[in-house]
């Protein structure tokens, strides 16, 4: 067994929040913190059983995150085989954070605030309760994987259910995902600063949730990703799409992201990317620059700066922010982050 974990704090200024601008001590900014339990016991024959008990918090007060839970980042027992994969049931990430995420600026700048609208594309490390997944050993570089959440719900199969697939690739310096997902009854936590299909996105809280959470009746996600290591530069593409359903009617988010790390020495790192987004008839673009240094393989130093420009008319909101009182929100933060 082994015990494992971040612990990431920073300072952060944006520039609106409901039409003044903030500082203030930000918990979490390169990665979320957490502290977990994993472990894996052999069974022989290239088999062996596994879990993983994973709890985040806030570093600002030490409160639970993911709504209180214990362990609401993942929470999950399974079995691995050589020869025929790996299955698991639990609380886990469903294929669009697993096969996608790394290809995103959220991930290699890194920071939170540059994950998508409301994170509905789920990039962000969403979960899915009740889930079992299975993924296939890896054969040339190609892996697969299936996922189904019973809903729970008496009476009914299809209620706040979920299932999905994914499938990644890599040769070489060349990497490649795919991922799609469908949710059954799907709670939107986080504002995007609009409106949608008549339901008020717009967060107000200090982490960007919304007054009152609201649920479609369907939630449907898919995407995929590449990358290519040239020499010091890692070259990334991100397409995702999502369509939410309420009432028979419908409204899709398309997202398109490209950007480039580039190693200046083995400890110091900058990064730049541009997305676009465009929801009935909105746009949002969004520009990130971030520069990383390892003070050691285990603690580093970073600097973020993100700017989201929305439609006339549309509030910007920036990932896990209050939504502005404009349609523009830029955030610099400057943090340090220990892994252990």
């Amino acid at each position: 067994m082994q015990i494992y974990g971040i612990v990431d704090g920073g300072l952060a200024y944006v520039t609106n929040v409901a039409g003044a601008h903030v500082w203030s001590q930000t918990s979490g900014v390169a990665q979320s913190n957490r502290w977990g339990l994993r472990g894996s016991e052999d069974l022989g024959g290239g088999n062996r059983a596994i879990f993983r008990l994973e709890n985040g918090f806030t570093l600002n007060d030490g409160r639970f995150s993911q709504g209180g839970l214990e362990f609401g980042r993942q929470a999950f027992v399974g079995l691995q085989s050589n020869r025929f994969g790996t299955l698991t049931l639990g609380r886990q990430y469903d294929f669009m954070t697993t096969n996608l995420a790394g290809f995103s600026s959220g991930m290699l700048t890194p920071s939170v605030f540059a994950f998508h609208l409301g994170d509905l594309d789920r990039l962000g490390a969403e979960r899915i309760d009740n889930a079992v997944r299975y993924v296939t050993p890896e054969f040339s570089g190609v892996q697969l994987g299936a996922l189904y959440a019973f809903g729970g719900q008496p009476g009914s199969l299809s209620s706040h259910s979920a299932f999905g697939f994914g499938a990644s690739y890599h040769a070489g310096d060349f990497k490649a995902g795919a991922a799609y997902v469908q949710i059954h009854d799907f709670t939107a936590a986080f504002g995007i600063g609009t409106t949608v299909l008549g339901a008020p996105l717009v967060g107000t809280s200090s982490l960007g949730l919304l007054p009152r959470f609201q649920t479609f009746d369907k939630l449907t996600g898919s995407g995929f990703g590449a990358s290519y290591q040239a020499g010091p530069a890692l070259l990334h593409a991100l397409f995702t799409m999502v369509e939410l359903e309420q009432n028979g009617e419908r409204a899709s988010l398309h997202i398109m992201e490209a950007g480039v790390k580039y190693l200046i020495t083995a400890a110091f790192s900058v990064a730049g990317s541009y997305a676009r987004s465009t929801l009935a008839g909105m746009g949002w673009n969004q520009f990130v620059a971030g520069a990383d240094y390892l003070l050691s393989k285990r603690t580093d130093v970073y600097l973020n700066l993100v700017n989201l420009r929305a439609s006339a008319g549309v509030q910007a909101q920036l990932f896990t922010l209050p939504a502005s009182s404009s349609s523009r929100q830029t955030v610099l933060s400057l943090g340090l982050r220990h892994t252990f």
